[in-house]
């Protein structure tokens, strides 16, 4: 009831929604295997491509400043990043450690992968261009097969995938972005399934999202709440190829579960890029979070109503104050002077919402001085708009560590993940994991550990921005005790097979 009632008097500029998105459902039992050809469309900066790429040549040039033959680039003399060595290990356990699907396998030549993924009850699915890969949580392999398949659709690539699995009402709920049909025609497309068992039968919507004729919908994220599936995107304009602004809109569970079709407003005029949150719990208040290129501040929305369709309200609650940030350097790897984008300070993956904190972590420069790539994490009171804790996270004082995910649990566990290379240590691109306890310092995520290493360096692109954190809602047994639901997590990112193929690696950890 105390949320109910704080939620109620929230405060802030109304977002007016300006257009409408409706859709029908068709049932599909995924069939064949069939990719179109393709590859995913180049990353899009949320400035002008001109500032973004200055950003990240000031960056590369200040690396290179404080480096000589003999040294590195270090964080080392920093007393935030003495106080995280201090930290002798990560309070988690790996469970499961094991490949995903690889580009041979996946579409063949496109890169880079987009790799995401969620735990549901009994599978672990991952989404990638352009595939489906379920797994048991044994870590066999149980279907294999392609988005165009999966969403029995033929005319365009698919690209840019996301899965959620909703563990109270036992559903899937995956979604890919096509490439235009038209001018005026390009197609979000929606799965949900009818059971728990993502190898059943699914739901499927095909959305235009083109709503204007000049909309070109990238960089789509995924959450939901207790009674609403949320989905954002940044739009461009086809004509200038430049920044709209960011979209939101969200489509009540009882029609999408039940297949029934829908038509909700679109809140636009939105910060870039927008997360929706998982959220955890019957909050009346759904929060959405965006951190610009740079700056000091997070965009928080403030959401109510969103299965009512029209009756649904959004508003931007508070520019939440946080430590100065921006966008960080390439990151290095040994052996080659081929870099991987480490992209802007973009959120790459929904929050998670429990109580009054929100939970995120995005990639921003170490520091004003060193602009190493380090994913600096957040949880956000949205009683007051502010933070409870913030801190940055890494592998080693002279490692590039970027495109984190988290994910946290009721008691306060929070898991992360994410890509690093450490060239002077001789690391090429690899997955870790960590985490932190309520009883962990404030603001402290340790070094953590491996989950996979590749062992090659990649030619050059954007790298992990697609990674996934999500919690396991079923018992787990690790070390041949029960664990109770969410103390243990799942993530996907990628890892290099050799410098033109891409793989993945799947993991899961425990704080049991």
């Amino acid at each position: 009831m105390a949320q109910e009632d704080k939620a109620t008097e929230t405060q802030g500029t109304p977002i007016k929604a300006e257009a409408t998105i409706t859709a029908t459902a068709t049932p599909v039992v995924p069939r064949g295997d069939f990719v179109a050809p393709g590859d995913p469309p180049p990353f899009r900066p949320t400035i002008p491509p001109s500032e973004h790429e200055a950003a990240k040549q000031a960056a590369a040039e200040m690396l290179k400043a404080v480096t000589t033959d003999t040294t590195a680039p270090t964080r080392s003399g920093d007393t935030q990043a003495e106080a995280a060595a201090a930290v002798l290990a990560p309070p988690s356990t790996v469970v499961l450690s094991i490949d995903g699907v690889d580009q041979a396998t996946a579409c063949g030549t496109c890169r880079p992968p987009d790799t995401h993924g969620a735990v549901g009850d009994t599978h672990f699915v991952e989404v990638t261009n352009s595939h489906v890969d379920i797994y048991s949580k044994t870590g066999v392999s149980v279907q294999s097969i392609s988005l165009n398949s999966f969403f029995n659709y033929t005319n365009q690539f698919l690209f840019d995938p996301r899965v959620v699995y909703d563990s109270v009402w036992r559903r899937w709920i995956i979604t890919a972005d096509a490439f235009q049909e038209s001018a005026t025609v390009q197609l979000l497309f929606i799965g949900v399934s009818l059971t728990s068992d993502p190898t059943g039968p699914f739901f499927i919507y095909a959305v235009n999202v083109n709503l204007t004729g000049d909309d070109f919908f990238d960089y789509p994220q995924l959450g939901f709440d207790q009674d609403a599936v949320i989905i954002t995107a940044n739009i461009f304009s086809n004509a200038t190829q430049g920044l709209k602004y960011a979209e939101m809109f969200a489509v009540a569970k009882a029609r999408l579960y039940n297949g029934l079709g829908f038509s909700v407003p679109v809140f636009t005029g939105l910060t870039a890029t927008l997360a929706p949150p998982i959220v955890s719990d019957q909050n009346a208040t759904t929060f959405l979070v965006a951190a610009p290129a740079t700056g000091n501040t997070l965009a928080l929305y403030a959401a109510r109503d969103l299965s009512r369709a029209f009756g649904a309200s959004l508003v931007l609650q508070a520019n939440v104050p946080v430590p100065d940030y921006t966008i960080p350097a390439s990151a290095a790897q040994p052996g080659t002077g081929s870099t991987l984008d480490t992209l802007d300070c973009r959120f790459v993956n929904a929050s998670t919402q429990v109580g009054d904190s929100l939970w995120q972590v995005h990639s921003t420069a170490f520091s004003a001085a060193v602009s190493l790539a380090t994913p600096r994490f957040y949880e956000i009171n949205t009683a007051t708009n502010s933070l409870n804790q913030t801190g940055q996270f890494f592998a080693s004082n002279t490692s590039h560590d970027w495109n984190a995910s988290i994910a946290a649990n009721p008691a306060g566990e929070a898991f992360v993940d994410w890509s690093s290379t450490d060239p002077p240590n001789g690391t090429n691109p690899q997955v870790r994991f960590s985490g932190r306890q309520p009883s962990d310092p404030s603001g402290v995520i340790p070094a953590g550990d491996v989950l996979c290493s590749s062992q090659a360096a990649y030619d050059g692109e954007r790298w992990g921005d697609y990674s996934a954190m999500t919690l396991d809602p079923q018992p787990a047994v690790v070390g041949g005790n029960v664990c109770d639901p969410d103390r243990t997590a799942w993530f996907v990112n990628e890892k290099v097979i050799d410098p033109g193929n891409w793989g993945t690696c799947i993991g899961a950890i425990s704080f049991c």
